[in-house]
């Protein structure tokens, strides 16, 4: 199951700037936080996309591109959205995170537990954010767990978080 992620408040939304093409060589899920790298060959807009190697020094980009799937040519949006994951070698969306940017996502998009007023964050080689008390590991970029809810998906009702950058 990959994670399930909405986009609540975010810069990307107003500034066009804050929004990215990225492809990655492995698959990734949305609500992956990545770092980005050179030009894809032969097409200027989309950047190539990496776990990040130095929290404390790269920018970390959240990946989110709406759950659409190709079949036979053809694009058609994906029932269950927990199926969905950006494929390798193809292009997705990337947003580049301000302070007070929120989203929410489901609780298996992250390592460990989340608990209220406490943190994320991005981990050194690896897209997928772990859960901190504190913020004394020192990372470019923190998200602090401002709700603790349950989201539908389909019939489901699933544990889910919602998360404020407050350092970027």
């Amino acid at each position: 199951m990959s994670a399930c992620v909405n986009l609540n408040d975010m810069s990307g939304f107003q500034i066009d700037t804050l929004v990215k093409a990225v492809q990655n060589t492995v698959p990734m899920d949305n609500g992956s936080l990545v770092t980005l790298g050179g030009i894809v060959a032969g097409n200027p807009d989309v950047r190539v996309v990496a776990a990040p190697v130095d929290v404390l020094k790269d920018e970390i980009l959240l990946v989110h591109s709406p759950e659409i799937i190709e079949i036979n040519g053809l694009r058609v949006p994906l029932t269950d959205v927990t199926l969905f994951t950006n494929p390798a070698n193809r292009p997705a969306r990337a947003y580049r995170l301000r302070v007070g940017d929120t989203y929410t996502t489901t609780d298996d998009g992250f390592t460990g537990t989340s608990v209220l007023l406490q943190y994320v964050v991005p981990v050194n080689g690896s897209m997928k954010p772990a859960v901190a008390a504190d913020l004394t590991g020192n990372t470019r970029l923190a998200l602090r767990v401002i709700q603790k809810l349950t989201v539908s998906i389909g019939s489901a009702r699933v544990a889910a978080t919602q998360l404020e950058v407050v350092k970027a």
